[in-house]
């Protein structure tokens, strides 16, 4: 199954991806509902939600972050349409998708998916790799040595660990899509989300996620490969 799934996972991306590689029209960046996130949802979001839909449905019940639950079935499938919507929007070219196959509480499969340049990351139990829309074949995800910058999700909201990471000469970039912070966690130094931390955000990211340096609560996600620089930071986050 999972190698079925993982298929549909492919194919139902290169669907949007061409979508938003051949320019989208004013409509696609309309606002419309609240979703079940509890975010506005664009249409853009509504459109790659039902092509997933469309293809995953039949695998298990889907939980969305647009439109909630939709269909039924033991296996659960955690999806995010658009990962990063308001870069989309505004033309910044990092956004996604991301989605979760979960059954008894277990995640058996992940697929995260960069719209932006077409690179994807998959994980099972049996192998954790990555690949592009472009051509086929698939690479090792391996951890590179030479990242110099972490990524901090939600920054702009945490003021006053901005102050403690610029005391600490701790350099971020803050890019705006979780899942594909987390997909990139074994390029870059660490991942920090400070905020609000919803199942459609982090599910497949926390899992691709395993083999690092891995701390989490209701408040923060730290990833690392550095275990020095993740004592570090994990000190800054309950300084006082």
């Amino acid at each position: 199954m999972i190698e079925k799934f993982f298929k549909d996972c492919k194919e139902a991306s290169k669907k949007i991806y061409t979508l938003i590689q051949n320019g989208l029209s004013d409509s696609y960046l309309e606002y419309t509902t609240i979703g079940a996130g509890g975010d506005r949802s664009l249409k853009i979001d509504l459109y790659a939600e039902k092509i997933f839909c469309d293809y995953l449905k039949k695998y298990g019940k889907i939980v969305s972050e647009e439109s909630g639950i939709v269909g039924e079935g033991e296996n659960e499938i955690i999806l995010d349409p658009i990962d990063g919507s308001d870069n989309l929007f505004s033309g910044f070219p990092y956004y996604g998708s991301s989605i979760a196959l979960k059954k008894d509480e277990k995640t058996l499969f992940s697929f995260i998916v960069n719209f932006a340049n077409g690179d994807f990351f998959i994980k099972s139990e049996n192998f954790y790799k990555k690949g592009s829309l472009l051509y086929e074949g698939l690479k090792d995800v391996r951890i590179v040595k030479r990242g110099k910058i972490g990524l901090f999700e939600k920054a702009y909201a945490n003021p006053e660990l901005v102050k403690y990471f610029k005391e600490a000469n701790i350099k971020f970039r803050t890019p705006g899509a979780v899942a594909l912070s987390l997909a990139y966690a074994h390029n870059v130094e660490f991942v920090l989300f400070a905020g609000k931390i919803r199942e459609y955000d982090i599910a497949a990211g926390l899992h691709q996620c395993e083999d690092l340096n891995l701390f989490y609560n209701k408040d923060y996600i730290l990833v690392s490969k550095n275990v020095e620089l993740f004592d570090k930071i994990k000190g800054i986050l309950f300084k006082g």
